[in-house]
C-alpha cells in the first residue's frame, strides 16, 4: 500500500511541476509579446519623428536629400509588425491613422511640395496623428504590459 501512495504521490507531484512550467512559460510569452508592442511602438514613433525632422530640414535648412534617405523600408516593417502584435481597435486606428498622413505627406512632398500652405496642412495632420499614436501607444502598452 505505502508503494502506490508513493507512486500516487510521485504522479501528482511531476503533474504539479510539468502545470507550473506550463503556466511559467505562457507567462514569459506574455510579457515577451508585451516588450516587443513596446518596441514596435516606440520605434513607429521615432520613424514617423524622424521623417517630420526631415521634412523640417528640407524645407526650412534648405537641405536636399534628407528625405530621400528616409529608410521607408524599415518604417513599413515596424507598422506591418505592430498590426501583427495588436489588436486594440484605438492603437490601430491611430496607427492607420499615421501611417495615411506619412503617405500623404510625403508623397507631395517628394513631388515638389510646392504650395505651403498644402505642405503645412499635411505636416500638421502628421504631426497630429504623431501625438495621438503616442497618447494611445501610452495607455495600450502599460496595460499590456500590467496583464502579462
Amino acid at each position: 500500500m505505502d508503494a502506490w501512495v508513493t507512486l500516487l504521490a510521485t504522479v501528482v507531484g511531476a503533474a504539479i511541476a510539468l502545470m507550473g512550467q506550463h503556466f511559467m512559460k505562457r507567462a514569459e510569452d506574455r510579457s515577451r509579446l508585451s516588450e516587443l508592442l513596446l518596441e514596435q511602438c516606440a520605434l513607429v514613433a521615432a520613424s514617423a519623428a524622424d521623417f517630420e525632422g526631415r521634412i523640417w530640414e528640407e524645407r526650412v535648412l534648405g537641405l536636399e536629400g534628407r528625405v530621400s534617405g528616409f529608410d521607408l523600408s524599415a518604417n513599413q516593417l515596424a507598422f506591418v509588425r505592430l498590426r501583427i502584435l495588436s489588436r486594440d481597435r484605438a492603437l490601430s486606428s491611430a496607427l492607420e491613422e499615421l501611417n495615411e498622413a506619412g503617405e500623404k505627406l510625403g508623397s507631395y512632398w517628394r513631388r515638389g511640395g510646392g504650395d505651403d500652405a498644402e505642405v503645412t496642412r499635411r505636416w500638421t495632420r502628421h504631426h497630429s496623428a504623431l501625438v495621438e499614436f503616442i497618447a494611445v501607444s501610452g495607455e495600450v502598452v502599460p496595460r499590456r504590459l500590467a496583464s502579462a
